[in-house]
């Protein structure tokens, strides 16, 4: 916690000195925001409720705040139209949830609040690579904004923004559904890591079945999803979202991945693989930007993402191994062609509602009787976070 703290204390300076020299005119919600940033890092308790396992802690952590979320955004929505009020109240659901978490935490573990150097230097051992390719990541994540702004419009990035708004979705979700799993990956990979290479191609694949027909639903489905959120005056956005839902796919399996080569210790790549994405990143969306506008920017967001994810499977299967069971992965993308094909056909002429629960239970059907989904994975599923409920209901 002390060096979170300290971290924390240093990048609110410099989000605080940037956004003075960046957008002097949202100053003042900016600070607010800078100032707030401990609240939004303080996923720091998930790995406590795992470790000491009770991951049912984590859900009523995350129900608190789900629900705060919705309430403060619903009276932000009913008394102010203020681009501030929905910003506090993204920050208020985010402040209650890390006091919730903090005193969940404390029935497992009391803090000492003593410095210990030997410990700081493990952790920032391990850290401080990550630390830095996350800096870079987000930059990489971002940077079409800037140029976005600077060689289109406004316009264009509120464009790009509200597609990108569902990957900063599924990389919630994806964050709930990997970081539990750490501790679990570390514990395999010290004892037996051929037990880690085969849960990893358990969950990997159930990654797969679960999200490749959602994707398929989704691009179906864009039109209607982006006029739901938005309205018809950002449908524009909708040839953004049907491919940075393939963006929202990848980012579950390069969380992931990074867990397991987290879990073994590898994670001095990390250094330049940042800095390469943040790098390819910005030239990319320079070149494409002025010809393709917000478009050009979602395919190298795709772009970036499957090189970050190749070059870290590249180095967990060094180190633990061929994780992929191919002939499994064939039958998946097989079935789910059979899906996308049927979803798309224009014989039959039923109702695309109707049409979709037909397509979702022969997807089903076929799982089932192909056995593509293994028993192992089923017995952690408690342990991660997003179905921890299973743990709370039993209490």
């Amino acid at each position: 916690m002390l060096v979170r703290l300290w971290l924390n204390v240093l990048v609110i300076l410099g989000s605080i000195i940037t956004a003075y020299y960046l957008r002097r005119d949202m100053f003042s919600i900016l600070l607010v925001g800078s100032l707030a940033i401990p609240f939004l890092a303080s996923r720091f308790f998930e790995p406590i409720f795992q470790v000491f396992n009770r991951p049912w802690h984590s859900f009523y952590a995350s129900i608190v705040y789900g629900v705060a979320h919705l309430v403060f955004l619903a009276l932000a929505f009913k008394f102010t139209d203020n681009l501030s009020s929905f910003v506090i109240a993204y920050l208020s659901a985010n402040v209650l949830y890390t006091i919730i978490a903090f005193y969940l935490s404390g029935k497992s573990v009391k803090p000492l609040l003593k410095i210990d150097t030997c410990i700081i230097k493990n952790i920032l051992k391990l850290a401080m690579p990550l630390g830095i390719s996350s800096i870079f990541i987000i930059i990489s994540n971002r940077v079409c904004i800037l140029i976005l702004a600077g060689m289109k419009s406004d316009y264009a990035v509120g464009i790009y923004s509200a597609a990108y708004k569902f990957v900063e979705i599924s990389s919630f979700l994806a964050a709930m559904v990997t970081a539990p799993l750490i501790p679990i990956f570390a514990e395999k990979a010290k004892n037996d890591k051929a037990s880690l290479r085969l849960i990893v191609s358990d969950i990997a694949e159930l990654i797969a079945i679960i999200l490749l027909p959602v994707g398929v639903i989704y691009s179906l489905m864009s039109k209607e999803i982006i006029s739901l959120v938005y309205g018809s005056k950002l449908l524009p956005s909708v040839d953004v979202f049907n491919i940075l839902i393939w963006v929202s796919i990848v980012v579950f399996y390069s969380l992931l991945i990074s867990s397991v080569v987290i879990s073994v210790g590898v994670v001095k790549y990390a250094y330049w693989l940042g800095a390469v994405a943040a790098i390819l990143s910005a030239g990319l969306n320079y070149l494409l930007i002025p010809k393709y506008s917000y478009i050009g920017s979602a395919w190298v967001a795709l772009i970036c993402e499957i090189v970050l994810v190749g070059v870290t499977l590249t180095y967990a299967i060094r180190h633990i191994g061929n994780f992929f069971r191919w002939k499994t992965w064939v039958k998946i993308f097989v079935v789910n062609m059979i899906i996308y094909v049927f979803l798309n056909e224009t014989i039959f002429g039923i109702n695309i509602f109707l049409k979709i629960i037909t397509g979702l239970t022969i997807y089903y059907f076929c799982v089932v009787r192909l056995h593509l989904i293994r028993r192992d994975v089923l017995n952690i599923l408690p342990d991660i976070k997003i179905f921890s409920f299973f743990d709370a209901l039993k209490r």
